[in-house]
């Protein structure tokens, strides 16, 4: 085996879903909260196929130590594939989950994934549109709801993830939602994914940078309107590509380190030529943009790059910008308890 081919198992390989990770620590670690107030175990579960309480109706403590939070915990470090939202989901790990009588009584989670809002003014193939909002009894998250479950993890949460499966900003409250979090956990690293349309007026964009939010992921997979809107259907390039760039320029203007502002870019076979990606690199460093990042797509028969993909040892030529390895490289590494569950 040649030294290339010895990296490329460490490359991307939270796509990788076999028997290798028969096991899952996030029913004991993190939960995630629907726009309707539904905790699920992930944000794998967008379409809502495996309930675990409602935090619009219960008290949190109610649902994290619930019996369908127990009987989940139970099923995974029984028999993991016995779950059918398991079988296949890229957030298996390779360690042991707790034993298997350490079901209820767990300590509150610090690790959030929330979101504010399942609609989305995008319709992108890999998204399961009908599926997210179908499932929904309300697309915006009430901000009421919202506050308690952030008082409830209040003062020790470490991580939050601001999206799930809608456009997070699409939410009146968004920035303000960030905001009460950072105020009540003023350690918590606070990140969210958004298409990025949404930032289009000097106003929208000076509130997002006053909310305290530490990074924006935009997701934009091409370096024109022709290839970005295969994958991206319904959007509209320039306004984002504006939008990253003017964000970037108050930065600067204001001296802020924060929020990082990185482009993610979804490797497909139409969007994956070196060509193509040497513009994109070319423009992120024009928008001034801290970090372009390029990411392997996980939706199955969603024409994944054919050059790039888990597994290929051509990973090796551009490790150094993938997704995966971005946390270190750009100083985003949370505490070392909560990195690994992330």
């Amino acid at each position: 085996m040649n030294r290339e081919e010895q990296h490329v198992p460490e490359i991307a390989t939270w796509l990788r879903a076999d028997s290798s990770r028969p096991y899952c620590t996030r029913p004991w670690r993190q939960t995630a909260v629907l726009s309707d107030g539904t905790a699920v175990c992930a944000c794998v579960d967008a379409e809502k196929r495996n309930p675990l309480g409602d935090l619009g109706r219960q008290g949190f403590d109610e649902v994290w130590n619930g019996p369908a939070y127990r009987a989940l915990r139970r099923a995974i470090a029984t028999d993991i594939d016995q779950v059918p939202i398991c079988r296949g989901c890229p957030n298996r790990t390779a360690g042991p989950p707790p034993p298997p009588d350490f079901e209820s009584g767990v300590p509150r989670p610090r690790i959030l994934f929330i979101e504010s809002h399942a609609a989305c003014n995008l319709s992108c193939p890999g998204c399961n549109r009908a599926g997210i909002e179908g499932s929904r009894s309300s697309l915006s998250l009430p901000f009421a709801t919202y506050a308690r479950i952030i008082d409830a993890l209040s003062p020790d949460l470490g991580y939050m993830e601001f999206h799930l499966g809608g456009e997070n900003y699409m939410h009146r409250s968004a920035n303000e939602m960030v905001r009460c979090c950072r105020e009540k956990n003023p350690g918590c690293l606070i990140l969210s994914s958004t298409n990025g349309h949404f930032f289009h007026t000097e106003e929208r964009r000076q509130a997002v940078l006053n909310s305290g939010i530490d990074c924006l992921i935009f997701s934009v997979d091409g370096a024109r309107q022709e290839t970005y809107e295969k994958y991206r259907r319904g959007g509209r390039l320039e306004r984002v590509l504006e939008a990253m760039r003017r964000l970037a320029a108050m930065k600067k203007e204001q001296g802020r380190e924060r929020p990082w502002l990185i482009w993610r870019y979804i490797l497909f076979e139409w969007n994956d030529s070196g060509e193509g990606m040497e513009e994109a690199r070319r423009l992120a460093r024009s928008l001034g943009v801290d970090h372009l990042a390029w990411h392997l797509t996980a939706v199955p028969g969603q024409a994944a790059s054919l050059r790039y993909h888990a597994g290929s040892p051509r990973l090796a030529e551009i490790q150094d910008e993938l997704w995966d390895t971005l946390p270190e490289r750009a100083g985003m590494r949370i505490n070392a308890e909560l990195e690994s569950y992330r």
